[in-house]
Formats: structure tokens, sequence, C-alpha cells
């Protein structure tokens, strides 16, 4: 199993400081990959006014030529707002770059505001979304094609350079529904979650995406498991130093009505529906079997869980949020992680 960090890229509340912000982050990689650390991931939104990440290929790029080890990718690319050939030469050349260590997540993106604003019918983003894939592959080949579909219509077209990893970059697909699960079965290298939902939802969607990769004959299966984390050297350190953080994360979310509307909350979540107010949304409630968090011991026994009964062949580690822990109090979490958490869960693998 690999694991990797999935860097908050927002400064709140007016994105004030994001050069600092970058720089920090940069810091934590290069210190992270010194740790052990198998992998690097950014987000993707548009007109945030905390700076959210609006050009993720760009930071990637960045990312891997500041890096020499680790894999570099998004988590998600939000691909119907782009043209695919500009994408298929933007990661080629990123790959390059970092020498076949680029992964495309990729998924659908849903926020109305976005699609508005680059003149795109949300209604059409999973036949944009669908063909982007199809034109990714043909791409990466390095030979010359041609593409006729609702959306692009090219003739005799040839992208240059072709990218190191072959047959090409692995492509992982965003998914928090059953049609897109099956989606990801069928099209995608891989699965990558989000980390809102606990450990059952997490479970039965690897089933569902398992499933519908082994109907459509597919071969390619990675769970990549998107999780907030934190180690710490006592429970008190983590409700003191990051549990605020990730509870003003969550309610952001509760609010706007995630947690209640979600498939499979209803099922194994009820209590989630009855929350009145925001001090009802309390670590005791939340933390358990949806964040790895508390001491090394804790956190390894939680790791080994997650791969024994999931089986997922990466982990992804939000640490800091938009609004902490310190940079400092990251480094220090993640020389913890390095020391005391990754070895002896590597080893057990």
């Amino acid at each position: 199993m690999k694991f990797g960090l999935l860097f908050h890229t927002q400064d709140p509340p007016n994105g004030d400081h994001i050069p600092r912000l970058y720089d920090e982050i940069f810091a934590q990689a290069q210190y992270a990959e010194q740790f052990g650390f198998d992998a690097f991931f950014v987000p993707e939104h548009h007109q945030m006014p905390d700076g959210y990440l609006p050009a993720p290929l760009t930071f990637a790029a960045a990312l891997a030529a500041k890096t020499q080890r680790a894999e570099i990718g998004t988590s998600i690319m939000q691909l119907p707002l782009f043209h695919p050939l500009h994408v298929a030469e933007q990661i080629a050349v990123i790959d390059n770059i970092a020498k076949g260590r680029f992964i495309l997540g990729a998924g659908l993106g849903l926020v109305q505001k976005e699609f508005d604003a680059f003149q795109i019918p949300l209604s059409e983003a999973a036949s944009r979304f669908t063909e982007s894939l199809a034109i990714l592959k043909h791409a990466w080949s390095g030979q010359p094609f041609s593409f006729h579909g609702r959306h692009f219509d090219f003739s005799d077209v040839t992208i240059t350079p072709r990218p190191v990893r072959r047959p090409h970059p692995p492509i992982w697909i965003g998914a928090m529904s059953e049609i897109t699960l099956k989606r990801a079965g069928r099209l995608a290298d891989g699965w990558v979650s989000d980390p809102l939902h606990n450990f059952a939802v997490m479970k039965a969607w690897s089933e569902i995406y398992r499933a519908a990769a082994a109907r459509a004959g597919n071969p390619r299966v990675t769970v990549a498991l998107l999780r907030d984390a934190w180690v710490g050297e006592s429970r008190a350190e983590v409700e003191h130093v990051w549990w605020p953080h990730i509870q003003a994360y969550h309610l952001f979310y509760l609010k706007l009505g995630f947690f209640s509307s979600g498939r499979f909350n209803a099922q194994w979540e009820p209590w989630v529906k009855e929350i009145k107010a925001d001090a009802e949304w309390t670590f005791e409630r939340v933390a358990p079997n949806r964040l790895l968090c508390g001491t090394p011991d804790e956190v390894i026994a939680e790791v080994k869980r997650y791969q024994r009964e999931i089986d997922c062949q990466y982990m992804i580690f939000s640490l800091r949020h938009p609004t902490g822990p310190s940079h400092e109090e990251t480094m220090q979490c993640i020389e913890r992680f390095g020391k005391e958490v990754l070895p002896k869960c590597k080893e057990s693998f």
C-alpha cells in the first residue's frame, strides 16, 4: 500500500497570503518525500475568494520539479471544464518533467457557477467527461488519431511529447455515487474517494467499483481512499491542535446538506439528519470510522483495518486544512507519520 498527501490550497478569507502558502506546501512535500510518502495531490475549484486552486496542472508541474521520487496527481481535476487536447498536452509535459510520476485524478465537477463561467452547460458534464477520457487515451499513444463525437470533432491530430509512463499516466475517477463508481470501474485505472464519508460507505463503494470493473473486464483496479488524518502524542493533543479545524471544515459541508443527502448516510448514520446545532458535531461522534487520528499506534491500527477490510492500494491523507493547523505543526505531524507510522504500515503489507 502507498501513502499520499492531499494539499489544501486555500487561504481564508481572501487569499491574501497565497505565495507564502504555496511555499509552505512545497516545503511540506519535500519534507514528506524524505519521510517516505509516496505521492502528493492537489484539488481544483474556481472563483473562490480564499484562492482555492483554479490551475491544478500548473501546481502539479511545480510539485514535479521540486520533488524526486513521489508521484504527483490531481484529486480531482474537473475534466469537463477543459479542452481534452490541452489537457493531454499539459499532462504529457508534466509527466516528462516528473519522469513518469503523474496521476490524473478526474471527475465531472457539479458546481453550477463554475460551469456557467466557462460557458459549458452543466447537463453536458457526463458526456463531455466520457469523451475527454477517450480522447486522452488516444492522444497519449503518440500516434495520429481522429475523433468524432458530440462535443469534440477533429481529424489527424498528434500530441507530442508522449508521456513517459506507458501506455499512459494512470487515470483515477473521483466518484461518490453508484453511477460514477460504475463509470470508474468501466473506464479508469482507479477510483479515488472523498474524505467525508465513513468506513462503511468506503467499503460499500469499493465493492460497487470492483464489481463494475470485473463486469467490464477491466484489470486495472486501484482503490485510493482520501482520509482526514493527524497523528499526535495523545488524543488530547489531536483534539486541541487539529480537531477544531476539521470540525469547521465538516460543518461547512454539513450545512450544505452533503451528509444528510448522501445515499448511504441514511442507512448507516441516521443521526446526521438529527443534527440541530454545531455543538452536536463532536469529536466523539465524527471521529470513529471516519477520521484517521490519534497516537501512532491508534493510527497504525486503523490504517491496517482499512487495508485488511477494503484492500485499498493508496491512502491519501489531508493533514492541514484551510484554517490550520500551522505549517510548523504540520511539519511535525509529517515527521511523526514518517518515523512512527508509515514504516510499520508498509512492513505489514
